[in-house]
């Protein structure tokens, strides 16, 4: 195993690797699952990464050269489309924070973010039922909701009773999780709403735009299926484990043991609704202002896991290490960083780290930055307690030292009051696009999701 390590401290100074002995990052060949004399020391340093790291590279990832290009080499003109035909694509037209978003009209942290992005997602309907009074109506729903699981979780200590109890409760929720397609989803909740078609630019302008995105997101969404099955043979669980929860149904009768994924669109006798996965395509300019951040520390909310494709040759992208160091993530040929979303880290109950990064804008006379982040969906319906219960307690107790992590100021929605994932979701969209929120959600959503 390979591995990447350039460090710097939170003060910006020069780190002496010897010294501070920060992580590094590791590099997995993933050609090695292929290998049966290889495949067991692949799966002990993706233990590693889960557990010491959370952040990795992966090469050989299954993931031709040719459909990573056909997406990439496309970003600049993009990016270059004219201001009116970005206006049409505005983020403001979408309920569900899909499209166009301007220079530094995202922030992080309360701080501007120095890029400007689109947003794309898996191409679905609208499922999402309005009722009478919705705004009001769906407020009450989360108002409830966040009562209902602050007096679950009140009180509860980290005894062996604690653990012993909470382990029952799991075997319940995860009844309710492979029931749920026997009762009827409520799709009046407002979450639902994120879910929802793209905006796509006119063919005339970016031709061939479209069909090289679909082919980058089902090429990623079939590599993040097979790292989740990795993940699963490190945890010592059956492969297929998790399958329910992405739209695919594990069947254990083959004759030779093998995996017969199903995938549906709707229900189809599955326990979850197919998530929506989300891509975005970034641009950094350069900046003269040291200060500037590309996007400020954060840690991922948008899904299970992110596989990032980093453009060009330039450095950007950080990772905050145990020790406090931010460690340099630079692109690397013929690969894709992984890490950790936080819902990854609540389910785990922090056995797996969900690692804070950043993105330090480019200086003045380096090339524009350029990055194509994959976000593997969960469903909006389920909860993190929901897929606690089939981690098992041996990954659970993994957790390491609160001390020995690194201090930070990043939220998550780890509180309880966003167990569900939906509302955790919403909550991350509107506090990040406090105008889409206006718009979309009414003033009384907005202020309850962002108090």
């Amino acid at each position: 195993m390979r591995s990447f390590n350039d460090t710097e401290d939170i003060d910006g100074r020069s780190a002496n690797a010897k010294d501070q002995s920060p992580e590094s990052i590791p590099i997995l060949d993933l050609s090695w699952a292929d290998d049966p004399t290889k495949k067991p020391e692949l799966l002990t340093q993706l233990r590693a990464a889960l557990f010491d790291v959370g952040f990795l590279y992966i090469s050989n990832h299954g993931v031709t050269p040719a459909i990573v290009s056909e997406l990439a080499d496309r970003l600049p003109s993009l990016f270059g489309l004219p201001s009116e035909e970005k206006a049409r694509l505005s983020k403001l037209n979408s309920p569900h924070f899909l499209g166009y978003s301007g220079f530094a009209e995202e922030t992080t942290l309360g701080k501007q973010d120095q890029r400007e992005q689109f947003d794309f997602a898996t191409e679905l309907p609208v499922v999402w039922r309005e009722i009478g009074d919705s705004e009001n109506a769906q407020l009450r729903n989360a108002q409830s909701r966040h009562a209902r699981s602050e007096h679950a979780q009140s009180g509860n200590a980290h005894s062996e009773k604690a653990q012993s109890d909470h382990s029952q409760s799991g075997n319940a929720e995860l009844q309710n999780t492979q029931s749920r397609n026997d009762q009827a989803r409520d799709f009046t909740q407002l979450y639902w709403r994120l879910r929802g078609p793209n905006q796509w630019p006119q063919k005339h302008s970016l031709r061939g735009f479209r069909a090289a995105l679909e082919d980058y997101h089902d090429a990623l969404a079939q590599l993040s299926h097979r790292f989740v099955h990795l993940i699963e043979e490190a945890f010592e669980i059956p492969v297929g484990t998790y399958d329910h929860l992405f739209g695919k149904e594990t069947r254990h009768d083959s004759p030779q043991g093998g995996r017969s994924p199903i995938f549906d669109g709707d229900d189809g006798g599955l326990s979850c609704l197919p998530p929506q996965h989300r891509l975005k395509l970034l641009r950094y300019p350069p900046s003269s202002d040291s200060a500037a951040q590309g996007v400020g520390a954060h840690k991922d909310s948008s899904g299970w896991l992110t596989f990032l494709y980093q453009h060009g040759t330039g450095p950007g992208l950080e990772t905050l290490s145990s020790t406090g160091a931010w460690l340099s993530a630079p692109p690397i040929p013929g690969t894709f960083v992984v890490n950790f979303g936080n819902a990854f880290e609540a389910a785990t109950e922090g056995a797996v780290k969900a690692t804070v990064h950043r993105v330090v804008s480019p200086g003045p006379g380096d090339d524009v930055r350029y990055s194509i982040p994959f976000f593997m969906g969960l469903p909006l319906d389920v909860t993190v307690s929901e897929i606690r219960a089939i981690i098992p307690e041996k990954v659970r107790r993994m957790r390491k030292d609160a001390d020995s992590r690194a201090k930070t100021e990043i939220s998550t929605f780890l509180d309880p009051r966003w167990d569900s994932l939906g509302e955790s979701q919403l909550r991350k969209w509107i506090r990040s696009h406090h105008d889409v929120g206006l718009k979309w959600y009414g003033q009384n959503v907005v202020d309850y999701y962002t108090f």
